[in-house]
């Protein structure tokens, strides 16, 4: 299991998530709190090297120390690509998916 993301300013915690839906609630609510302590965690690469310490290297790669508190956000609430090809193999486990037989009724 992975240690939760701690927001801190010098030596007090001032947020902590223990997954991606955490972090950007506390994105959210740090923004308007504490911006700068956010952007020291987003320039300084804490957040991405979390991130890819939790599994999810592609999303750590897309974050970028110059980027603002809300494009952060942004990238962090995009659907991500492989969630939903993940999704698709669990619904229909030895099937492939293909849209044109969409129309086709099964037997």
């Amino acid at each position: 299991m992975t240690e939760p993301f701690y927001f801190k300013r010098y030596d007090i915690v001032i947020g902590k998530a223990e997954n991606l839906e955490e972090l950007k609630r506390e994105l959210e609510r740090l923004r308007m709190e504490d911006p700068s302590a956010v952007l020291y965690h987003i320039k300084e690469g804490h957040i991405s090297m979390w991130l890819a310490a939790t599994g999810k290297k592609e999303l750590a790669d897309v974050i970028k120390p110059s980027m603002s508190i809300e494009e952060t956000i942004r990238v962090l609430s995009r659907p991500s690509k492989t969630t939903k090809a993940g999704q698709k193999a669990r619904n229909n486990p030895g099937r492939k998916t293909d849209s044109r037989n969409t129309s086709q009724k099964r037997m």
